[in-house]
């Protein structure tokens, strides 16, 4: 079993899935079995096609100038069993009947580890079976039968920690053994800002005991520390200026959430979470910078909606999300200590999860929307 914790401090890429497809010789792709076995299947596919590996082999060492990656000395697959950071015990299989919420895909090289996760809400995870004469959904592949039953797991977002070239092989493995569709996942700015939102919420959300004693003593400033946002302007209005890159500093945090917070009407829907950030953006570059960029209003002008200013980058001390669909989480896997450091910790694997948490459900509702 593996543990969330090797989600963190990883800045991974993001992409969604349609369901894998694995037959009915499965119940699930997450029974150890079919784990060992795509295991297996995933390293002859990178060890045995040859001219594929040296081909991404070649790529990297256009980059780097050398190949430091040495031999595939293992491929793993084991089940990620909860996306709590904050149970690393529970994480580690001591619950035997845990339901996985996921794959943690390890590539072992003789000079580095690769990795990639697949992974599913718990509350949403299924495993069906099409029965025969039906169409499974996906793309089907010239192996799979028309007339015999296909079971189907459903693990909407893929993270990889991968080089390009060998990413774009890996993505491969996984349309011609699954049928599955796999596209990049991306960010708009609403999209940004509610994953703010939800990280934060999950900073300043109390649920008693505990929790309230760590909100005295660690205030929202200390886990966010500073914020640095990207702004990215369309040639039509700025035709010399690509970025701008704001620094929000620790002495305004406080001001520009409770800013971002008040910005809109009696809005709670997660909708209009990002346009309040937006609008809370634009009030606070007006005041602090005089630049009038309109963001998140409905009305005439230069709008985000309008798609010549958008929001692509926010980043902190406690993540890091693009609108490419880049995530990074921060958090110290151990939990040890009553100290300030230690509650400053705790919080910011909550928030950490609520932000997995919320790009995961991003991915589940645009593959369930049927979006390309």
């Amino acid at each position: 079993m593996a543990s969330p914790a090797h989600l963190l401090n990883t800045s991974w890429a993001s992409h969604r899935l349609s369901p894998l497809h694995h037959g009915s010789e499965y119940s699930s792709l997450l029974d150890q079995s079919a784990l060992e076995t795509y295991a297996n299947r995933l390293k002859d596919h990178l060890t045995n096609s040859l001219a594929d590996a040296q081909g991404w082999r070649a790529a990297e060492e256009d980059t780097a100038g050398v190949s430091n990656t040495g031999a595939l000395n293992s491929c793993t697959w084991e089940p990620i069993t909860s996306l709590s950071f904050l149970n690393p015990e529970h994480d580690e299989g001591e619950d035997e009947n845990a339901q996985p919420v996921g794959i943690l895909i390890t590539l072992g090289y003789e000079n580095i580890t690769y990795k990639a996760a697949l992974l599913a809400n718990p509350s949403t995870l299924t495993s069906s079976t099409s029965q025969k004469g039906k169409q499974p959904q996906g793309r089907r592949s010239k192996r799979t039968s028309t007339t015999s039953p296909s079971s189907s797991t459903s693990l909407p977002l893929l993270l990889t920690r991968l080089p390009k070239a060998l990413r774009e092989q890996f993505i491969a493995f996984l349309c011609s053994n699954f049928d599955t569709y796999v596209s990049s996942l991306r960010f708009s700015s609403d999209v940004l800002c509610d994953l703010l939102q939800s990280y934060v919420g999950s900073l300043s959300s109390t649920q008693g005991g505990n929790e309230n004693e760590e909100a005295d003593s660690v205030s929202i400033e200390d886990i966010i520390r500073e914020m640095h946002l990207t702004l990215s302007f369309a040639p039509p209005i700025a035709p010399s200026l690509k970025t701008l890159n704001v620094s929000i500093p620790r002495e305004t945090i406080a001001s520009f959430l409770r800013t971002t917070a008040g910005s809109s009407s009696t809005g709670d829907e997660d909708g209009d979470a990002g346009r309040r950030v937006l609008s809370g953006l634009s009030s606070y570059l007006q005041k602090h910078l005089a630049m009038e960029l309109g963001l998140g209003s409905d009305g005439g002008g230069v709008t985000l909606s309008s798609g010549y200013v958008r929001l692509t980058r926010i980043a902190c001390a406690g993540f890091v999300i693009t609108g490419e669909g880049r995530v990074k989480v921060v958090g110290k896997a151990v939990q040890e200590g009553d100290d300030e450091e230690g509650t400053r910790n705790r919080r910011m694997l909550r928030g950490g999860e609520a932000l997995v948490r919320a790009v995961l459900a991003r991915a589940g509702a645009r593959i369930e929307k049927g979006e390309s």
